[in-house]
């Protein structure tokens, strides 16, 4: 059991990282647009979602995933690649991300009920304010065509197994 609260708080600490750097380079692009307040308000959450995290990497002596620094790359670069691509992208990509971190969220969730009261609390938590954003992106539209689903779908991929390599290395 240790083992496996030692993985979720690695991957969840390792995925508000990426979602910080997501909405860090969609800002870097979309700056001057009215969509940028919202893109805001989203990293403010996911900044106080590291930030926990953060603290019961620390608290729970768990070391964090070797692979946070690629996690930032990468993100950011996501971040910009879909913002350059417009607003509904933008949104695409957040829809997509929180999709995966919602049900992430519920699993682990379901899994600590009964033995981490804290960690059972924080991602249910956290969960209801992901959800958030995800309604938040899909009232922008994010695209039912197919280049857009296409690019959630990918995204949901690539979420998915950033996931399973930072619950372990």
């Amino acid at each position: 059991m240790r083992n496996k609260i030692e993985e979720i708080i690695r991957v969840d600490q390792a995925g508000e990282l990426g979602a910080i750097n997501i909405y860090k380079g969609q800002i870097a692009v979309l700056k001057r647009k009215k969509i940028s307040k919202e893109l805001s308000e989203m990293l403010k959450v996911e900044n106080k979602h590291y930030k926990k995290f953060s603290e019961l990497l620390l608290e729970y002596k768990v070391r964090p995933t070797f692979l946070s620094p690629l996690w930032k790359i990468g993100a950011f670069g996501l971040g910009v690649f879909t913002a350059s691509l417009g607003p509904k992208a933008t949104m695409a990509c957040t829809e997509a991300v929180e999709e995966v971190i919602v049900k992430h969220y519920l699993k682990q969730s379901d899994f600590l009920k009964d033995k981490d009261k804290k960690l059972y609390n924080i991602t249910k938590q956290f969960a209801k304010e992901e959800q958030e954003h995800m309604n938040m992106s899909k009232a922008h539209d994010t695209g039912q065509d197919k280049a857009h689903k296409i690019l959630k779908y990918g995204i949901k991929k690539i979420s998915k197994l950033a996931i399973k390599l930072s619950e372990k290395i």
